[in-house]
């Protein structure tokens, strides 16, 4: 298997998948324009793409979903409460639904969709599975749940979400609403609570770790970095996935 993180944070949020023959897109919140920059530069064809599947309807993981899908005469893969939320906003595109909790096959690709915490009404992380070995993603989180301490375990690939530096996140300039907002259950993962959780979720065979969807007002990726290393005492070298550019291609 092969991924790469085109884009990641509160600007906007693409995972390119691929496996043998086959590619798939984790959300879509670049421009078409922009998300054909990323895959050049990261060496992906976008015409390889197969389809679309939506984690939630957040803007910045579907504002580039509905030109990417007509563009490449694709469909966007959601759930319905996921879909019923961001339908006008996509436009025409074939949908396909999935349930949350189901399994999608892919060819040599097997999705896993599962629940997690966060303030929209049906947010899933991804199980991705191939021949290979699995890659667990799961972003937008605001506490880490027990079927995700179940499910990612044994993962050749981890992308979790390293959102806020607590500290930072409060003395920061986020109104405090804002703050709790972030702050709760259906919010997001800080640094120390996502560093646990890596933590949790390692073993040797764990190949690959990206801190994704940090915040650029309320973290840095030397905060990430630093919370990381010290809950796995160096076992494995992290990357951060950034805004502006894409990760390299990771393979297993």
């Amino acid at each position: 298997m092969k991924f790469c993180a085109l884009a990641s944070g509160s600007r906007g949020n693409a995972v390119w998948v691929e496996e043998g023959d086959l590619a798939i897109l984790l959300d879509c919140g670049l421009t078409y324009k922009e998300f054909k920059n990323r895959a050049h530069l990261a060496g992906l064809d976008p015409g390889r793409l197969g389809c679309v599947l939506v984690s939630h309807e957040h803007t910045d993981h579907i504002s580039g979903l509905g030109p990417l899908c007509r563009a490449l005469k694709i469909p966007a893969l959601a759930n319905r409460a996921t879909w019923e939320s961001m339908a006008e906003r996509v436009g025409r595109v074939t949908w396909e639904a999935f349930s949350t909790g189901d399994t999608l096959s892919f060819g040599p690709l097997k999705v896993r969709t599962m629940p997690i915490s966060h303030d929209t009404p049906d947010p899933v992380a991804f199980l991705i599975q191939s021949h290979s070995g699995d890659l667990g993603l799961a972003t937008d989180m605001g506490a880490p749940t027990g079927l995700v301490r179940q499910k990612f375990q044994g993962l050749a690939a981890l992308i979790l979400e390293f959102n806020h530096d607590y500290h930072r996140l409060m003395e920061g300039p986020y109104p405090w609403p804002l703050k709790q907002r972030v702050r709760s259950r259906v919010g997001h993962l800080d640094n120390e609570t996502a560093a646990g959780l890596a933590a949790e979720l390692y073993h040797s065979d764990l190949r690959h770790l990206v801190l994704a969807h940090l915040s650029e007002t309320n973290n840095t990726p030397e905060l990430a970095l630093q919370a990381v290393r010290e809950a796995l005492a160096g076992s494995i070298e992290p990357v951060v996935a950034g805004q502006w550019s894409p990760t390299r291609v990771f393979e297993f």
